[in-house]
């Protein structure tokens, strides 16, 4: 049984849970003992209750309300290969919460690394059109002003990449800044220049 499921230690009954109300839980705990026991229309019922339950729990953390299905059958599969290890003595509420929490966590982390490809890398940014045409009416000193206006990490950055030529990498280097920071603030730098030259 893979790690995530093995949610039955003492530490996950100690964390602070909000209760829809006590009540729900003992009727949830004692359906579950009865599906334990191999009473499939408790079983039904359990999982019928629980629904609406996990999708108010993860809706509003997804990306979209479509994703909710998905995760919502997620939790209620990983529910069923981790029936056998829920404890009767312990409420019910936190045992199903870390369940769902395990699979949404899945699903976000899924969901951003199959982004990956959609991203567009800001290595690749261009200079616009009209700081590097020669037809361009303005002339060097109307672009030089522009940089020198520019924040101190931000003209550093781009003086560094654009007009030196340097690598990310390289640029990270000398100024300290991670080259996620140094793309980010090219970025930034570039929109700046766009506005005051535009």
């Amino acid at each position: 049984m893979e790690a995530s499921l093995l949610i039955s230690s003492k530490s996950l009954y100690c964390r602070p849970m909000v209760y829809e109300n006590e009540e729900q839980d003992k009727q949830w705990r004692a359906l579950i003992v009865k599906a334990q026991s191999g009473d499939s229309a408790a079983y039904r019922e359990l999982l019928s209750a629980l629904v609406p339950v996990i999708r108010r729990a993860v809706v509003k953390s997804l990306p979209s309300p479509d994703s909710a299905d998905d995760v919502v059958q997620e939790v209620l599969l990983s529910v069923h290969k981790a029936l056998h290890t829920y404890d009767s003595n312990r409420p019910f509420t936190p045992w199903l919460m870390a369940i769902v929490s395990f699979r949404k966590t899945d699903f976000l982390r899924q969901h951003y690394a199959a982004r990956g490809n959609k991203q567009v890398s800001l290595e690749s940014v261009d200079i616009p059109d009209y700081l590097n045409s020669s037809d361009s009416s303005m002339n060097c000193h109307d672009i030089e002003n522009a940089i020198n206006e520019l924040p101190k990490k931000q003209r550093k950055v781009v003086e560094l990449l654009k007009i030196k030529g340097f690598s990310t990498k390289e640029v990270s280097e000398q100024t300290g800044l991670s080259e996620t920071a140094v793309k980010v603030t090219m970025h930034r730098a570039l929109q700046k220049l766009k506005e005051k030259l535009a």
